[in-house]
């Protein structure tokens, strides 16, 4: 149910609502599991989610604390080449270093 609020929120064009997680818990976590031959990419991080998704579209799974956003993760598969090359790319999960 809760998941599709989000999507019909994004559909609308709604600014969606992120926990506000603090920085020393905040992290990103990249999983490569050979036998499945999936990348399983989760992130806490605001900034992150966001460029997530404009680059890969709507995460596999959103995490929610009161109603606010405060993960989500994606599943890739192998087969996409190109789009992990360029998910594994620094700026993009990172962003740029002051």
């Amino acid at each position: 149910m809760i998941f599709h609020l989000a999507v019909l929120q994004i559909q609308r064009g709604d600014k969606m609502k992120y926990y506000n997680t603090i920085p020393e818990e905040q992290e990103t976590i990249i999983n490569i599991h050979y036998y499945n031959k999936v990348l399983y990419l989760y992130s806490s991080r605001k900034s992150v989610i966001q460029r997530l998704i404009r680059k890969l579209g709507e995460p596999s799974k959103y995490d929610y604390i009161n109603k606010a956003i405060s993960g989500a993760s994606w599943n890739i598969k192998f087969d996409n080449k190109k789009l992990i090359t360029s998910i594994l790319s620094r700026p993009l999960l990172i962003g740029n270093i002051k």
